[in-house]
């Protein structure tokens, strides 16, 4: 072994400077390591990687700590992937500071130098970066660090964040991972009185649309128990203006403690904490209430398969696709505390048994309150097992593959958004505007909902909200239909809700860079539908439509709106298969149906040629029809090539609408 002089011994906390340091990357021995807490809570690992607690000193399981307070020695020794020579060693103490007694530093042939040995019989002090400075670049590349502690120095436990080595001059300091170009001061906007009261309003959530806020609101007068009582409310926002808020009553608030954590697009299905029983009682889980013309059903229990959470708090939040969940919850399978996990819904309705979101969002600490923004990529969740602000904090992070196990490196929203508080709730609407949360702080009582506008990093990809109604084509009237959605790549599961108008619009939230294919359906008449094209777009915004069924009628004529070929070709896209799919099967419920196809071209290029390519494209729908098992009688078939236009085509956008195919019905 070889001694250095103790020359220069540095704790404290500096301004932060460019640095580069290289953090543990394995754990080659220890004394002994806490194993009473979950999953990898307080072990050895925890002191791999960056800090997870500091700068903020105090304790957390994503720390090592020894199996018992007091004990005398204990030691810890790590490995580096990269072997260089340090001008320091810095050794993060995140709580119960001051029980360093030596550190060592091994070559990459296994020799050992002792760098430090504390002269203190005591050295209680603040938690923090503990470094240990070598006189001058060491002569030999660092592989290995082992720092061994008094712990009688300091009563109580003492725990150990990260261990690093550095050739810098600059003071290896903890950093807190903040998200770039974020303003540290946001104004933060009170919702006013219509919304907040003297009592607790808590746990928002915006609709997508961002016009309707619901929340949970405790120990309130107008909750349906006035005393230490927890009641859903809503609120709606009209020119700009919230109106007076309102308890959303039975059977979404009973006499128990009710909650509200996701609400769909088209505000028609709501997720609720707990399991409602008929006798009024709630067990752990979540359930599912859908809006109707009589309101909102009872709580029905979500078929959740292997759900189980130890943990007293639990989240849930659907994609807006209605396709993926993320959870909240604590099984035999987390890292420490509360994870975040992943669900899909299966082809039975059910959701299938929750997946650990793995090690780039969880830490051995707390993840939970997930809100999944309208890209269906971004996520904002709430952790204390990463470096920040205060007791909790929120985070930002965006999906890498579709596995939902490959994220970014999770940034934190900054002073802006945390303190030294409980931040939590956070919800944004599609547009990504504003952000909606719960604070304390400038409140009318206790705690109060908020909004700030949402800078720009830390906003998601814009989309777009597709609202609109389905028309009878004779009377004018709004009529209930089955509402599709599908992509023209077909690279994405179908959207697909029924439309009521007693309730309200249809609506859905539809990615940007994209194409759709928007259909109604509804027995008796024939399927109709339109593009949606937002190939273009890069900005979020809503767009109406209004989709016109028509009756099945012989003579009536229909334009097939989402019928496409190949440029200059008759090879049908695969985007015009839902379509005829939907004509198909409507032909095959009505045995004796026989209908008529036209195709039509615009005027540019040679005349006979239009004629040729319309015939030979109806053809191609006639064949396809024909591979559904579809009698060749039932089909006819004319082109027309340029003669008979439904506009001049004097513009481009003219000629789109003369290249079309119309469907007849001859015969029912």
């Amino acid at each position: 072994m070889r001694i250095f002089s103790y020359l220069f011994v540095c704790f404290a906390y500096s301004s932060l400077q460019a640095q580069s340091v290289q953090w543990a990357s394995k754990v080659v021995g220890m004394s002994s390591e806490y194993t009473q807490g979950s999953g990898q809570q307080y072990r050895a690992v925890q002191v791999l990687g960056k800090p997870n607690k500091l700068p903020q000193a105090e304790s957390g399981a994503s720390a090592w700590r020894a199996s018992s307070p007091n004990a005398g020695e204990e030691w810890l020794k790590v490995s580096f992937e990269t072997p260089t020579a340090v001008r320091q060693v810095a050794i993060g103490e995140n709580f119960g500071g001051g029980c360093i007694d030596k550190v060592f530093v091994y070559d990459t042939q296994g020799n050992e130098y002792q760098i430090y040995k504390s002269k203190n019989t005591t050295s209680e002090r603040n938690a923090g970066m503990f470094r240990v400075w070598l006189p001058q670049l060491s002569t030999y590349k660092v592989a290995a660090v082992k720092v061994v502690l008094d712990t009688k120095l300091v009563n109580g436990w003492n725990e150990i964040d990260a261990i690093g080595i550095s050739a810098s001059e600059n003071p290896v300091e903890a950093q807190i991972n903040v998200a770039k170009n974020v303003p540290k001061e946001l104004k933060k906007e009170n919702l006013g009185p219509n919304v907040n009261s003297k009592a607790n309003e808590v746990a928002p959530v915006i609709s997508p649309d961002g016009h309707t806020i619901y929340f949970t609101r405790y120990d309130h007068p107008g909750n349906l128990r006035a005393k230490e009582d927890y009641d859903v409310w809503y609120a709606e926002e009209k020119n700009g203006v919230w109106q007076y808020a309102k308890n959303m009553g039975s059977p979404i608030n009973n006499l128990q403690e009710n909650s509200i954590c996701y609400i769909s697009p088209d505000d028609r299905t709501a997720l609720l904490m707990n399991i409602y029983h008929p006798d009024g009682a709630l067990s752990k889980g979540v359930s599912v209430s859908h809006k109707n013309r009589n309101g909102w059903s009872f709580p029905q229990q979500l078929g959740l398969q292997n759900y189980v959470n130890e943990h007293s708090f639990s989240g849930f939040y659907i994609s807006p696709n209605g396709k993926v969940m993320v959870l909240s919850l604590q099984d035999a399978n987390t890292l420490g505390g509360s994870d975040l996990y992943v669900s899909f819904l299966q082809t039975d309705g059910k959701w299938s048994s929750p997946t650990n979101m793995g090690v780039s969002i969880n830490t051995a600490d707390d993840e939970y309150t997930p809100f999944l923004a309208t890209d269906n990529q971004t996520l904002y969740f709430t952790s204390n097992g990463r470096s920040g602000y205060g007791e909790m904090d929120i985070y930002v992070s965006r999906r890498l593959d579709d596995t939902w196990k490959k994220w970014s490196e999770p940034e934190n929203l900054g002073p802006a958004f945390n303190t030294f508080d409980f931040e939590a709730h956070f919800t944004i609407p599609a547009s990504g505007a504003y952000a909606y949360f719960c604070s304390s702080e400038n409140s009318l009582g206790e705690f109060d909902i908020f909004r700030v506008k949402l800078p720009e990093p830390i906003r998601p990809n814009p989309t777009v909200i597709l609202k609109g109604t389905v028309i009878d084509q004779l009377t004018k009237r709004p009529l209930q239909a089955q509402v599709i959605v599908e992509d023209t790549e077909q690279k994405q599961t179908p959207q697909v809700l029924d439309y009521d108008p007693e309730v309200g619009d249809f609506k859905m939230i539809l990615d940007t860079k994209k194409q759709y294919n928007l259909t109604a359906q509804h027995k008796g008449y024939q399927a109709s539908g339109m593009t949606i094209d937002l190939s273009q777009e890069n900005q979020y915004r809503e767009i109406r439509r209004e989709i016109v069924l028509t009756p099945i009628e012989i003579g009536k004529k229909i334009t097939l709106n989402t019928i496409r070929f190949a440029q200059s070709k008759f090879d049908l896209l695969p985007s015009s298969l839902p379509e005829l799919d939907r004509i198909a099967q409507m032909m095959t419920e009505n045995a004796d149906m026989e209908i008529l196809i036209e195709g039509h071209t615009d005027n540019v290029g040679d005349f006979n040629a239009n004629v040729q390519l319309s015939k030979d494209r109806v053809e191609e729908v006639k064949r396809y029809l024909i591979s559904k098992n579809i009698e060749q009688a039932r089909i006819q078939t004319k082109g027309y090539g340029p003669t008979r236009p439904l506009a001049p085509n004097t513009t481009e956008e003219n000629r789109k609408v003369n290249r079309r195919v119309e469907f007849t019905i001859l015969k029912k």
